[in-house]
């Protein structure tokens, strides 16, 4: 979430009141696909990487790892574990969602456009 003219950041949602939002841009986990409906870079790690289960945390951890990604373009697991902290995942042990972040990572940097864009 940000204004239009601050650098955007994600946030909890069960955190920020709606009128705390008026006038910024919100994106969600829909709002990552690109124009054409393909999958952000983060989404298809997550997808080919079997980094989510049941889903619940899914869009969490997603928009937490675009976040980390826009900051640390080439995270240690560590740095993604602590990226990830405020998001809770008990289907998935975590192993693969940071593979996935990381992968992502590396699918980001080697790409001539970079993905990371909300």
């Amino acid at each position: 979430m940000g204004s239009p003219d601050a650098v955007p950041h994600s946030v909890k949602s069960c955190s920020v009141l709606a009128v705390q939002a008026d006038g910024a841009s919100v994106t969600t986990i829909e709002g990552l696909a690109g124009p054409g409906g393909e999958l952000h870079a983060v989404q298809r790690a997550f997808h080919e990487l079997h980094a989510l289960q049941c889903g619940y945390c899914t869009p969490g951890m997603i928009l937490s790892a675009v976040d980390l990604l826009r900051e640390n373009d080439d995270p240690t697991e560590e740095e993604v574990r602590e990226g990830l902290s405020g998001n809770l995942c008990r289907c998935t042990g975590y192993q693969n969602i940071v593979r996935a972040v990381q992968a992502a990572a590396a699918a980001l940097r080697t790409s001539e456009v970079s993905e990371v864009h909300v």
